[in-house]
């Protein structure tokens, strides 16, 4: 499947950035694989996350994405053992802005 990168703006808060996320699954039949703060040159007073999007067969969307954060270096084990509790799974994980600050992502379906 193609995959494709869009940007994010991690100064937003946490829900912000779910709604953006699970707007660009729908309008581009895609789901949300990775989601990380931009790494290398990036312009001062900026917060951007690049989230990664593989192509999925149209009307087959994924559930809704649901976003939980926690802080860098902090265990995620518990967010991961409630979500799961939830019925949901764990799709993702990485260290993005939330709020423009770093934080654990942790993305559920």
């Amino acid at each position: 499947m193609a995959t494709n990168t869009q940007l994010v703006d991690g100064k937003q808060a946490l829900d912000a950035q779910e709604r953006a996320l699970n707007f660009m699954e729908q309008v581009m039949f895609a789901k949300v694989t990775s989601y990380t703060k931009r790494t290398g040159n990036i312009p001062p007073g900026t917060a951007p996350n690049v989230a990664v999007l593989e192509d999925v067969p149209v009307g087959q969307q994924p559930k809704p994405l649901h976003l939980e954060a926690v802080n860098v270096g902090v265990d995620p084990s518990p967010t991961i053992a409630q979500q799961t509790a939830a019925g949901k799974t764990l799709a993702f994980q990485g260290t993005a802005f939330v709020n423009g600050n770093q934080q654990t992502v942790l993305g559920f379906r």
